[in-house]
């Protein structure tokens, strides 16, 4: 039998409640697993439904997980949304095979809070939206700081949580202190401070030593400036799995590569590469186009051996930003030819 495993995502910090009445039809898989089975199976359909409805943010995979620890995840859910008084009523089999219930009754629905209320935070969205982050950054700045009269004040308040939310903070835990000294008031200042809590810790930490041996190396051409290197071998194609600030999983694919001139001075670089799958940012290579994030390459420090070592005054790998998030971390360490270390953290900068 298959089962689905349901995320689910309450943040109840960003949302106000009203309550709504709702009527779902919940329905069994057409795979006949006993009437009890199929019954738990429509009703777990039913409460999803439910919880979609009120607003919680739900992604589903087919797997074979234990469908008894599927059914109570669900059914703790559904209790935060679900009012006293709702009703389940039976159906039963229908034509087409399948067990049926109806759930109705009332839930606490989530009215999203956030609305983009002037026409120059929806231009500077656009801006966002294209990419050119620099124009965007300039205009909240522009209005965050403006002294003129005609400037309102909830403009200037909207600017501020979007120069935030948007990830251009420097210091994200001072900017937020600033937003609810200034708006003490703000529905947006609960936001902020969740966020400023949570992005405070990494959501990944890598910190992995990979090893390799000589027959692995792969012959290669890759020109950088006067060098050209011959030969290559990947040490690590790792996934990442990131539980972002807003519940959902994001994806982030690692390739970690060397590269060696097989010179008499061995000139040996690595490249790391960061890429995700666009779309949902599942792991699956059927959810989109692989997009690249980071492309970094960079020499070690050249010698007559194949240690790999590079100067402690180099050029680090730190901070750059992909899709809200930013990596701090150092290049890679070698003790050998076949033994690589890469420590690297992850943050979360927007939401």
């Amino acid at each position: 039998m298959k089962t689905m495993i349901f995320i689910f995502v309450l943040a109840t910090a960003v949302f106000a409640q009203e309550i709504i009445e709702i009527s779902v039809k919940g329905i069994s898989d057409k795979q006949n697993d006993g009437a009890q089975q199929d019954r738990l199976e429509a009703i777990l359909d039913a409460k999803r439904q439910a919880c979609e409805k009120a607003g919680l943010t739900i992604e589903s995979k087919t797997t074979v997980e234990n469908f008894e620890v599927v059914y109570d995840f669900v059914e703790t859910q559904a209790a935060t949304v679900l009012l006293p008084g709702f009703q389940l009523i039976e159906i039963g089999y229908v034509q087409d095979g399948t067990y049926q219930v109806v759930l109705s009754g009332k839930i606490k629905a989530m009215a999203e809070g956030e609305k983009m209320s002037s026409k120059e935070m929806r231009y500077a969205k656009s801006l966002r939206d294209r990419g050119k982050n620099a124009e965007c950054e300039s205009i909240l700045i522009k209005y965050i700081d403006s002294k003129e009269k005609d400037v309102p004040e909830e403009l200037k308040e909207e600017a501020f949580y979007y120069f935030i939310k948007w990830g251009y903070a420097f210091n994200l835990a001072d900017e937020v202190s600033k937003f609810t000294a200034y708006y003490p008031e703000s529905k947006q200042a609960p936001i902020l401070e969740s966020f400023a809590a949570f992005a405070v810790n990494p959501l990944y930490v890598h910190k992995k030593t990979y090893q390799s041996d000589a027959g692995k190396w792969q012959k290669t051409e890759l020109k950088h400036n006067d060098i050209t290197f011959t030969k290559k071998i990947r040490c690590a194609a790792d996934t990442i799995l990131l539980k972002a600030f807003n519940g959902k999983d994001q994806t982030i694919l690692l390739d970690f590569i060397l590269y060696s001139d097989e010179q008499e001075k061995t000139n040996a670089a690595y490249k790391i590469i960061l890429s995700y799958y666009d779309g949902n940012l599942k792991q699956s290579g059927n959810s989109g186009e692989i997009k690249l994030v980071e492309d970094w390459f960079r020499l070690f420090q050249s010698g007559v051996s194949m240690t790999f070592q590079h100067s402690s005054s180099g050029v680090q790998f730190k901070v750059f930003r992909l899709k809200g998030l930013m990596i701090s971390g150092d290049v890679p360490v070698g003790k050998g030819p076949f033994e690589q270390s890469l420590q690297f953290e992850i943050y979360q900068k927007s939401f």
